[in-house]
């Protein structure tokens, strides 16, 4: 069993909850992390930062992808990450920004697709 750990410095640590010794992670940020996430089935971790970036990692710390703020028209619109969360059974995240706007990343055969609302 593993337990997940992470701090507004940035640091993740992947724990065995067993033996208590944590796996040796990288640094996820080098800015302050601002939210963190566990899929419930997927081995993946969510870290958000204020820097307008998420970063995905496996449970060995490794970078599977990031997503950050592209400007133009097709462009994917990222605001200081306030918040994470995954769907409990599909490869599917949702972040929240500190200015309104809540984002649905999935991950599918197609590739990786976005969703975005502005809330009230």
């Amino acid at each position: 069993a593993d337990l997940v750990s992470g701090c507004a410095s940035g640091d993740i640590r992947v724990w065995d909850a067993r033996t208590w010794t944590a796996r040796p992670t990288a640094d996820a940020h080098r800015s302050a992390m601002s939210a963190l996430a566990l899929h419930p089935r997927a081995p993946v971790i969510a870290s958000g930062s204020r820097n307008n970036f998420i970063k995905v990692l496996s449970l060995d710390g490794e970078v599977v992808n990031l997503i950050r703020y592209h400007d133009g028209f097709l462009g994917s619109r990222i605001g200081p990450v306030s918040c994470l969360a995954f769907h409990p059974h599909q490869l599917v995240m949702a972040a929240g920004s500190t200015d309104s706007i809540v984002s649905i990343y999935t991950c599918g055969a197609k590739g990786a697709q976005v969703q975005q609302r502005r809330g009230a």
